[in-house]
């Protein structure tokens, strides 16, 4: 006698099982995929985090810079100013020296019976006026300018006579010549020569 054997039902439990298992897999899937996208997006997070903190660093770093490159420009400053003062100093000092020089050279050149009124110093170049008693004495004047070791380029620019000056007529005169001396030892020793000399 034959058997009859129903499938029907195994063929839809068979289904069921197949259906679960793709829903398991679609779920699963769903969820690994939403955990890498989640990693991926805190990876993506965490790099732009790192990045901020860097350039922040960058920022710092380079506003530190900024500042002591302003203190060194301010000092760079400050040290050129400071030169510039040092060497109007010298250069006052040298012009004192140089004053103080050619007074000292002023009693050999400048004769008895002579008498300077005024005297102009540009550098090295001078100007100077004054009266005398008599052309013999303009001339002594002259030759001792022009045969000094530290005058230059003497000229006599004018010479004018009847110059009356504490009730006696005197000859004025005005004169511009180079001070070119530049060892006051030197010419403290010409002035104590000729000291020596007017003495002796």
């Amino acid at each position: 006698m034959p058997h009859k054997v129903n499938l029907l039902s195994w063929r839809e439990e068979q289904r069921e099982r197949h259906k679960k298992r793709f829903l398991t897999n679609m779920v699963f899937g769903v969820l690994v995929a939403a955990g890498l996208q989640w990693l991926a997006g805190y990876y993506i997070d965490y790099q732009q985090s790192r990045q901020r903190s860097r350039i922040e660093q960058l920022h710092d770093h380079v506003a530190v810079l900024d500042k002591k490159i302003e203190q060194l420009s301010e000092v760079e400053s400050k040290h050129s100013s400071i030169l510039t003062k040092l060497a109007k100093v010298e250069e006052l000092q040298h012009s004192r020296n140089k004053t103080t020089e050619f007074m000292n050279l002023m009693p050999q050149l400048v004769p008895h019976g002579v008498y300077v009124d005024k005297i102009k110093m540009n550098g090295t170049e001078l100007e100077m006026a004054g009266i005398s008693d008599s052309t013999a004495r303009l001339a002594t004047m002259l030759d001792n300018f022009e045969n000094s070791e530290f005058i230059a380029d003497v000229e006599m620019h004018s010479i004018v006579h009847g110059d009356k000056r504490f009730g006696r007529k005197f000859q004025s005169f005005s004169m511009s010549f180079y001070f070119i001396a530049s060892d006051s030892e030197a010419v403290d020793q010409s002035v104590t020569v000729a000291e020596e000399e007017k003495h002796g």
